[in-house]
């Protein structure tokens, strides 16, 4: 099972996320803005960062810069219920993005995404 930071400023949204990756065997570490996920990201080296896009007046872009030096082998996961940067933007800002979901996100795909990026396949293709 993966480890997942899970960076969510809508507490409903994070409780059913956080409950659902739990579900499924997932360690899920919560931050409800970018300095407590940058936190975690000192502690702790997560495999998967499922990151809400908007997020306190700002974007979760910087989390995702500094996990390609404090965890560069964790897959990003954006979430964003936004029009921003409708044609791939994101994958040149963020070298480690693997996947953009847009809101409001379905659970079962949610799930399936981070058993997709934490497979042994994909991570071995790209840390090789």
């Amino acid at each position: 099972m993966a480890t997942v930071l899970l960076l969510e400023d809508d507490s409903a949204l994070q409780f059913v996320m956080r409950e659902a990756l739990s579900g499924e065997g997932h360690t899920v570490h919560v931050a409800s803005d970018n300095e407590s996920a940058m936190k975690v990201l000192r502690r702790r080296t997560p495999d998967v960062l499922l990151l809400d896009l908007m997020i306190g007046g700002g974007l979760s872009t910087d989390v995702a810069n500094y996990a390609v030096y404090s965890a560069p082998h964790s897959a990003v996961i954006f979430m964003t219920g936004s029009g921003l940067f409708p044609n791939g933007e994101l994958f040149g800002m963020s070298r480690n993005a693997r996947w953009v979901l847009r809101k409001p996100v379905d659970i079962d795909e949610l799930i399936t995404m981070i058993s997709h990026v934490t497979s042994e396949e994909v991570v071995a293709t790209l840390t090789s």
